[in-house]
This record gives C-alpha cells, sequence and structure tokens, in this order.
C-alpha cells in the first residue's frame, strides 16, 4: 500500500518515474550498444535507489537514516558517471556520423 503521507513520497515517485524513462531510453538505442548499456545501469541502480527509499519508514532513527540517504548520494554519483559514460558514446558516435541526431534534421 502507497503511504502517501511519507516524507519521502516525493522522491520515491520521482524515482520511480526515472527508472520508467531510463528503461525507455535503454529500449530506443538497441542499435547503440553504448548509450543502451548506459541507461540499462542508471536503471539497475535507480531500482536499487528506490528500493532503499521504500525502506525508510516515518519513524526512522536519525544515524540510520543518514547512512540510507549518504546511500543514496552514492547511488546518485554511481548513476551520474553512467550516464555520463551513456552521454559520450552518443557523442562519439554523432560526431563521426554513425547516427544522426534528430534535431538537426
Amino acid at each position: 500500500m502507497i503511504d502517501w503521507h511519507h516524507p519521502r513520497i516525493y522522491e520515491r515517485l520521482r524515482c520511480f518515474g526515472l527508472c520508467l524513462f531510463t528503461l525507455g531510453v535503454a529500449s530506443h538505442n538497441v542499435d547503440n550498444r553504448p548509450a543502451a548499456l548506459a541507461a540499462i545501469v542508471v536503471t539497475m541502480l535507480l531500482l536499487v535507489r528506490l528500493k532503499i527509499e521504500l525502506d525508510i519508514k516515518h519513524d526512522e532513527e536519525e544515524h540510520s537514516l543518514e547512512r540510507k540517504i549518504h546511500r543514496i548520494e552514492q547511488i546518485n554519483t554511481m548513476a551520474s558517471v553512467s550516464m555520463i559514460v551513456g552521454l559520450m558514446a552518443l557523442v562519439r558516435q554523432m560526431a563521426s556520423g554513425e547516427i544522426a541526431a534528430p534535431f538537426l534534421n
């Protein structure tokens, strides 16, 4: 059951939405393996983050809450690195002419 009054409900919903978005990015970039792989890695990291978010309770102890939030920040950093790698792969393929940017046509 969804706890709509939880203080981190918006973080949970945002994380779930980003999971779906990055999964969609992966499915639309099947021909571009580095970008698809980066999107899949980001999706997996976001799912781990969502699991941690769902484990946070209303009456979480301060030490436990800080540890979980620190872990979420680490996952965000890892996801950012994966996104940068995928973006670099896209830029490299656009520069070599393997793919064309749809907004440049």
